[in-house]
């Protein structure tokens, strides 16, 4: 791996050329910004795999930077200090990110994520996904999100999912028109990125989308009937708050 880190504090590039050295990975630094507009150039016209890149600078932040460089030949990293908004935002774009100070287990997880890939460069669909939920975090309307597979990343409305189910380190996202997309997340992952849309926990290897259930039932330990035909286990404490949420009419 190729890399150039661009931040506006010296210490921070210093200090994540110092870790990247460390994990000894096979990544090479090729050069270090502390001045966004200073690197614009050396990005156009050299060939490298990863920019680490800050995101709130003065004078030029991350979005401008990139905005100006145009053509996304290379991947990106984002290095960011904590936003439950920003957060959100790599979620649903399915980009990588590092949160600040970073630690040395998440930056050998997001190199190893980056060398397990098959596209290794940013998608212009992605990278507007994330722009739209970064910049306006509780616009109204339909929200979409990014399924990193295999071949790229699918981006899909949040509306159109059923309901997800863990296969180890693995999720499998069952969709309305009955297909399905297996991505490279875990279920955790997943649910962080989904719940505050309305999805439910309801099981340690089930998440559902609360519009598409059809039926709770009672017996034989009780299940879940998804419009989709699928019966998902439930435990009891989630069956009652799914009641709950749906406003169910109890006898008296």
């Amino acid at each position: 791996m190729k890399a150039i880190l661009i931040d506006d504090e010296k210490h921070a590039t210093e200090l994540l050329d110092m870790k990247l050295r460390k994990l000894d990975m096979n990544v090479q630094v090729m050069a270090k910004f502390n001045q966004p507009e200073a690197a614009l150039e050396f990005i156009r016209h050299t060939a490298f795999d990863v920019l680490f890149l800050d995101i709130e600078m003065p004078r030029m932040n991350g979005f401008s930077l990139l905005e100006q460089v145009g053509d996304f030949h290379f991947d990106v990293i984002f290095t960011t200090a904590y936003d439950q908004y920003a957060i959100r935002a790599f979620r649903f774009s399915a980009l990588n990110y590092l949160l600040k100070p970073i630690q040395e287990n998440e930056l050998r997880e997001a190199i190893g994520l980056w060398q397990q890939r098959k596209v290794r460069q940013l998608q212009q669909t992605q990278y507007q996904l994330f722009q739209e939920h970064y910049q306006t975090p509780a616009s109204p309307g339909r929200t979409r999100v990014a399924l990193p597979t295999q071949e790229g990343h699918e981006i899909i409305d949040v509306s159109d999912i059923v309901r997800c189910t863990a296969d180890a380190s693995y999720t499998h996202f069952f969709l309305q028109d009955n297909s399905s997309l297996l991505i490279c997340r875990t279920l955790k992952e997943v649910g962080q990125a989904l719940e505050p849309c309305g999805f439910v926990r309801v099981h340690h290897s089930h998440l559902i989308n609360p519009a598409y259930l059809r039926k709770i039932v009672r017996q034989e330990g009780g299940y879940l009937l998804m419009a989709d035909g699928a019966q998902v286990p439930v435990n009891k404490p989630k069956r009652d708050y799914l009641l709950e949420l749906l406003g169910s009419i109890e006898r008296r």
